[in-house]
C-alpha cells in the first residue's frame, strides 16, 4: 500500500507523503495501528502526524512527527504503546 492509499483509509493521521515501505503480510499489524491511532482522543491525535511505516532490519519502524507540548502528559506515552502492540505482532507473525 501507498501512504495515499493508507490516507484514505485512515485520514489524516497519516501524510500522504510518508515513506511506506513493508511487507504485506504486516499490514494487519499496521491497520491496527493506524485505527488506534486513528481512534486516539483529539487533544492527542491532532498534534501527531505517522510520517513513515517502513521495515528497517526486519523490524517494523512507524515515523510520527508530533508536538506533545500541546498533548496530555501520557499522549506521547500511548503513542508509544500503539508502536510497540505493532511491532510485537509483526515480530510474532514473523517468528
Amino acid at each position: 500500500m501507498t501512504a495515499a492509499e493508507l490516507n484514505e483509509l485512515f485520514g489524516a493521521i497519516i501524510a500522504p507523503t510518508a515513506e511506506v515501505s513493508i511487507p504485506d503480510a504486516w499490514l494487519p499489524a499496521v491497520h491496527d495501528a493506524l485505527r488506534a491511532i486513528e481512534e486516539l482522543p483529539t487533544d492527542i491525535r491532532a498534534f501527531a502526524i505517522v510520517t513513515g511505516v517502513i521495515e528497517s532490519d526486519g523490524q517494523l519502524r512507524i515515523k510520527i512527527t508530533a508536538a506533545p507540548e500541546y498533548m496530555p502528559e501520557d499522549g506521547m506515552q500511548r503513542i508509544a504503546e500503539i508502536v510497540a502492540n505493532a511491532q510485537a505482532a509483526v515480530k510474532r507473525s514473523v517468528h
